[in-house]
């Protein structure tokens, strides 16, 4: 029998039969389904910190401030120094003293910086800052489509991602986080800046390394700087920290840079604030002096940037009211010997004239010391002048 020039489908030619050849089926789609697995088979970690500002002697990780593998926002109004911030953070891991986990281990820092420019402002503070310039990296986008490509989120997470382990890097900083998300996203829309931004979070912990996003306040939101944050709610929602920023007045009318942690899901909430300050530093450049400003952290104060946001909200008539407290309450503590109950302070004072939220606005204003003993019915506060010494 002839053979035919071409072989039916599904016929075996190499058979020269006529026999049909059984074709493989394709396999159907599993069913949407649920698997269930007991809390037991759960593994649990502790949760380790980058950045730990436990004291001597206290208990181990209880002042926790950033969490290792996660993604912290540093917020505040224009001018408060937050960029300064974050490349006082990189210098730090750069150089290992940071503490906290990585606590001498110096680390790569990936640094990126839309609104300034890398050889007029952000290398020069670096410098200023003491890094390790050798472990800082600028990121460049290459793509052939478009010359002047610029890092966008979720589009380039994986890349980042990969380049991020490839290096060991630590921090990822994006200054501002929301302009690096891709332009199609409206970031006031919370669903869409979690699709935008989950999956980064998802490869900082795969990945081990922490993003440091940084962000604006607004006019609106009250008092609370969670609710400040410019962009989405979902802010509150992935963040596992918030670092808030803000300028206030001492007693003597002297204004100080104040920086607060008013968000800590994992850790420890009321932690004591940080006075900080803005520097000017002069750096030497092959063209010439380059003129820029580094940030000093400060000693821990009482008033935190929720304290200086409700301050602001006071009419004038009140911070009139609160700056004679002040001298009121300066004069009463010294009489006392630095120290007294607050029930009694506050009797006192309305009997002079004063509101007991006055008396809070001062003792605030002040930074003088608040510490309470005793619960229930027995629980009583004392003010004093004087930060008591630490018990070990």
């Amino acid at each position: 029998m002839s053979q035919p020039d071409v072989w039916p489908t599904g016929w075996d030619a190499g058979a020269r039969t006529e026999e049909p050849r059984l074709m493989a089926v394709p396999e159907q789609p599993q069913p949407r389904g649920l698997l269930l697995r007991p809390a037991s088979a759960v593994r649990i970690r502790p949760v380790r910190w980058l950045w730990d500002t436990t004291p001597e002697g206290a208990t181990p990780t209880s002042h926790g401030r950033i969490p290792l593998h996660s993604l912290a926002i540093a917020a505040g109004g224009p001018g408060l120094g937050k960029s300064q911030y974050a490349v006082w953070m990189t210098a730090q891991i750069t150089r290992g003293e940071l503490p906290g986990e990585m606590y001498g281990q110096p680390r790569p820092v990936i640094y990126c910086a839309a609104e300034d420019s890398w050889a007029y402002t952000i290398a020069p503070r670096l410098i200023a800052a003491g890094a390790d310039m050798d472990l800082v990296f600028h990121v460049t986008v290459m793509d052939d489509d478009q010359p002047h490509a610029r890092l966008s989120l979720p589009v380039d997470t994986s890349l980042l991602a990969k380049e991020a382990e490839r290096h060991s890097v630590a921090l990822l900083v994006m200054d501002p986080l929301l302009s690096y998300i891709d332009k199609t996203i409206n970031d006031y829309r919370a669903a869409e800046v979690r699709q935008a931004l989950e999956p980064l979070i998802a490869a900082a912990d795969h990945h081990r390394f922490t993003i440091l996003g940084l962000a604006h306040f607004t006019k609106a939101g009250g008092t609370d700087p969670l609710a400040r944050v410019a962009g989405s709610g979902a802010f509150g929602q992935l963040i596992r920290c918030l670092i808030a920023f803000a300028k206030d007045e001492d007693e003597q009318g002297d204004e100080r840079f104040v920086m607060s942690l008013e968000k800590n899901n994992l850790g420890r909430l009321g932690l004591p604030s940080h006075q900080y300050a803005i520097q000017p530093v002069t750096i030497d450049t092959p063209e010439g002096p380059s003129y820029v400003s580094r940030f000093v952290l400060g000693p821990e104060v009482n008033t935190s940037v929720r304290d200086v946001m409700r301050a602001e909200s006071v009419p004038d008539v009140d911070r009139a009211e609160t700056n004679e407290a002040c001298e009121w309450l300066r004069g009463y503590l010294t009489d006392l010997g630095g120290e007294a109950e607050a029930k009694e302070i506050k009797d006192h004072a309305k009997g002079a004239g004063f509101s007991p939220s006055s008396m809070d606005r001062a003792r605030r204003r002040l930074n003088y010391h608040s510490r309470t003993f005793g619960f229930g019915k027995e629980r009583r506060a004392i003010w004093s002048i004087e930060k008591p010494p630490t018990t070990h």
